[in-house]
């Protein structure tokens, strides 16, 4: 990951590992995609959780998940007929 990358997701990936404690970010061989693992045993597995395919949608998911665990996120409710 480039310097500039990882300035990009600074703020996401530290509230992440606040609220989780763990994850790894491999970049993949070829491309622009990250694959991600959010606990050692999936590492030593070679099962990712989540394949981001840049680092905007890395950054993005970062933040969802963040956003998710404390509940900030609402969920969508059927409009009233």
């Amino acid at each position: 990951m480039t310097k500039r990358q990882k300035e990009i997701i600074k703020d996401n990936l530290n509230a992440y590992i606040a609220n989780f404690g763990y994850i790894k970010i491999e970049k993949e061989d070829y491309g622009k995609g990250f694959y991600i693992f959010t606990d050692k045993q999936r590492v030593e597995q070679g099962s990712w959780t989540q394949y981001c395919y840049n680092i905007d949608y890395l950054n993005g998911w970062l933040y969802g998940a963040v956003q998710a665990v404390n509940s900030i996120m609402k969920p969508i409710q059927k409009a009233e007929v």
